[in-house]
């Protein structure tokens, strides 16, 4: 099962629902699903299988006791609405999803929600008004 695709700027409705696209929810087809804290802003989604998988590679490994604990601790049990949405809980929404924008990355065995942060908007706005006046200093040296 693969992930494809990204979706920029999809929205999060005021109940913190997120409607997964069309093409990355064809693939969410097990009943269980996960939703993994991995960074500030970045939430990943994933299938009970690859949960399987990560915790045999865990097993493996020679201090799995505390490894599985902090796999363990950033997973919260999730599912999809019959519209396809999925309802990001709330201490999440407070803590790593904020804004009510995300961009979903369909990233292979699993699916990246990348939260908008206000952080980017500003530097796309600094951006954006650089270039205007870039644009303006130009026009005024055609103009004599």
């Amino acid at each position: 099962m693969k992930f494809f695709g990204e979706f920029k700027g999809q929205l999060i409705d005021p109940k913190g629902r997120l409607t997964i696209p069309k093409s990355l929810r064809a693939e969410l087809n097990e009943p269980q699903i996960f939703l993994q804290t991995y960074d500030t802003g970045i939430l990943w989604i994933f299938t009970h299988s690859k949960l399987k998988r990560d915790v045999e590679k865990i097993d493996a490994a020679k201090d799995k006791h505390l490894e599985l604990e902090n796999y363990y601790r950033t997973l919260h049990p999730v599912s999809l609405d019959s519209q396809g949405r999925l309802l990001i809980p709330s201490l999440i929404r407070e803590s790593v999803a904020t804004g009510n924008k995300v961009n979903v990355i369909g990233a292979g065995e699993y699916i990246k929600l990348d939260f908008q942060s206000k952080v980017d908007e500003l530097h796309f706005a600094k951006g954006f008004l650089d270039k205007v006046d870039q644009m303006e200093q130009r026009r005024k040296a055609v103009d004599f």
